[in-house]
């Protein structure tokens, strides 16, 4: 393979077809470059005129716009003592992954490229592997009774902490949970000792957008996401 292309093998397997990303943006890609049969993605920022122009040339399709928000986390916040009954566990997963089924309906992992069950199943890995620690550090929980009723996955690197997924129950929806799950993350970070918060979303889901910019979460960067069926 050239150095315009690298596989993402996680999803490569994961989705069971050929799946590169492009990272070297440039015009003279000749057409025998490209690795046939293949998922091309790729990302630019919105400022990058100069790699928006050599995407189109190169017939991308766009998929999705991404925000990227950012927030100082501030010393009067108060932390938890303690997260025991927050940190979700093994037992957890099966009821996670019945709240996480049609939750994400605005994604970059859509149709006419992923199906609305590859998506789910997507989604319900990155959860399972957050209960589990394999990539993100931890899946916070909120319950009602016995019932979660929102969720989070959290990293923290280097004192930045970055929300993976965040997610409120269906029949728990438009109750302010979002906010308390905001709140648990900040607290979390301060034990943990992170002082900046970081997720993304994407510029289709505006609710999202909009629960970040009210609770004092900032635009940092904006980006859009291209796919190239080849």
């Amino acid at each position: 393979m050239n150095n315009y292309f690298s596989q993402r093998e996680w999803d490569s397997q994961f989705f069971e077809r050929k799946i590169f990303a492009l990272e070297l943006l440039t015009p003279e890609i000749k057409s025998n470059d490209w690795p046939i049969n293949s998922l091309i993605t790729t990302k630019a920022s919105s400022t990058d005129y100069l790699s928006l122009n050599i995407i189109n040339e190169h017939c991308f399709s766009f998929v999705e716009g991404e925000l990227v928000f950012k927030k100082n986390i501030k010393e009067t916040s108060i932390a938890f003592t303690s997260f025991e009954a927050h940190i979700a566990n093994h037992d957890s997963i099966e009821e996670l992954n019945c709240i996480v089924r049609n939750l994400y309906i605005n994604s970059r992992f859509r149709e006419p490229w992923f199906s609305a069950q590859e998506r789910d199943s997507f989604y319900q890995k990155w959860v399972e592997n957050a209960v589990l620690s394999k990539f993100d550090d931890c899946c916070l929980v909120i319950k009602n009774d016995d019932d979660i009723s929102g969720f989070v996955t959290v990293r923290i690197q280097e004192e930045e902490a970055t929300i993976g997924l965040i997610g409120v129950a269906l029949p728990y929806q438009g109750q302010g949970l979002g906010k308390k799950l905001l709140a648990l993350v900040e607290s979390y970070c301060i034990a943990k000792k992170a002082n900046v918060i970081k997720v993304a979303t994407q510029t289709s889901n505006i609710s999202a957008a909009n629960l970040y910019s009210k609770n004092g979460f900032a635009i940092a960067d904006i980006s859009y996401w291209f796919y190239k069926q080849v």
